[in-house]
């Protein structure tokens, strides 16, 4: 893919944060404290959740980042009315592996701003909570399900890339390694097993989970076994990045480099994958614009963190071609008539199959786009 140079317009994107705020507190005042999750129509509020699902904390994330943005304490005070709700789904609430999604960008990010006791001590109960699904023989995290049953117990998926965060800012919280070395393990472990030689990636690995041993890939998230789901790509590029940055190992940047040039190299004509890359009839297929801001995101942190300017510049380049297209193709956020802002995102609907939706997880990431892109990088997944 070649990739023209340009730098986002900054009155234009600074316009399209600020619809994108006014439309966080209108949402804020329709949502309580309630949760957005996937809507086909546009808005959240036809089917808010009560727990936050996996995707909690992508609402209140955008709420941080609005905070991030105005420095208005209004969006703190509204998130600490969650508190007691991301505080009993700890305790006797359903968790998975997503507790890094959930956590990191409420707990951990709340502390991170405010330095709010109560959050700092959220933050490492639920890294305590994901390192009990840690399998130190097969060294990765345990994916779905409760940890009593049998069903997936040895499974690994390429999300949790993105749910790291979350032990390696525990560590930095309490001063204890082990959370750091849960989440390096499982970072070298998708390393080693998820990404096939032409760098497109698994979505999940098998295992042993008694002996460790490697069983095969596969794709729950995409078209098939050894097709390539556009959103699993994603979250590699973003999550080795991450990974690189707490770690500094630099196997774990060229990860997201060569997962971000894979991708690249695999989009249509205007830039939002289909939502798989390997589909054997794109005719009217699907696409994935949230896959699409995780992507961007994720590319300017690889460019932020690469060292050799040029690359540099490239990766931020394809992000903001990207971001572009987003835009003026993807985006409702100057349209009040919907609550939601990406279009066009892929989910899969038990009964009705691959449809279009609007996500909260590809509004979290675009506006978490639109900002790096005018130089507020809000840093939500780390401590420093």
């Amino acid at each position: 893919m070649k990739i023209k140079e340009s730098t986002p317009e900054k009155m234009v994107i600074t316009a399209e944060i600020e619809a994108i705020i006014h439309k966080i507190d209108t949402n804020m005042h329709t949502f309580q404290n309630k949760f957005p999750h996937k809507t086909a129509t546009g808005n959240y509020s036809d089917s808010l959740n009560l727990d936050g699902n996996w995707t909690g904390s992508f609402w209140t994330g955008m709420v941080l980042l609005a905070y991030v943005y105005t420095e208005d304490k209004k969006y703190v005070d509204y998130l600490l009315n969650y508190m007691p709700i991301f505080r009993q789904r700890l305790e006797t609430g359903y968790t998975d592996h997503d507790l890094g999604f959930l956590y990191q960008l409420y707990a951990t990010s709340l502390y991170k701003l405010t330095g709010n006791e109560e959050a700092k001590a959220m933050a490492v109960q639920a890294g305590d909570e994901l390192l009990q699904r840690y399998n130190p023989v097969g060294k990765f995290i345990r994916a779905w399900g409760r940890l009593e049953e049998e069903d997936r117990k040895g499974k690994l998926i390429i999300d949790c890339m993105m749910n790291l965060p979350l032990l390696y800012c525990a560590s930095e919280i309490s001063g204890q390694n082990k959370y750091f070395q849960a989440a390096e393990g499982h970072a070298a472990t998708t390393y080693q097993y998820c990404i096939r030689e032409d760098y497109s990636t698994y979505h999940t690995y098998d295992f042993n989970p008694y002996t460790g041993e490697p069983v095969g890939g596969f794709n729950e998230g995409g078209y098939a076994d050894e097709s390539a789901w556009s959103r699993g790509q994603a979250w590699g590029i973003y999550g080795f990045a991450l990974s690189y940055a707490h770690t500094g190992l630099g196997k774990y940047l060229t990860a997201a480099e060569n997962l971000a040039d894979y991708y690249l190299d695999h989009l249509p004509h205007d830039l939002i994958p289909h939502w798989d890359f390997k589909l054997p009839d794109f005719t009217d297929a699907v696409k994935d614009a949230s896959a699409a801001s995780i992507a961007a995101a994720g590319m300017l942190d690889i460019a932020a963190l690469e060292p050799e300017a040029e690359k540099a510049r490239f990766y931020e380049a394809s992000a903001y071609t990207i971001l572009e297209s987003l835009r003026t193709n993807y985006s409702k956020a100057m349209d009040p008539s919907v609550e939601g802002i990406l279009q066009n995102c892929y989910v899969r609907d038990p009964k009705l199959g691959v449809m279009h939706s609007y996500t909260i997880w590809g509004d979290y990431y675009y506006l978490e786009l639109l900002m790096k892109a005018v130089g507020i990088d809000p840093k939500l997944w780390t401590v420093k």
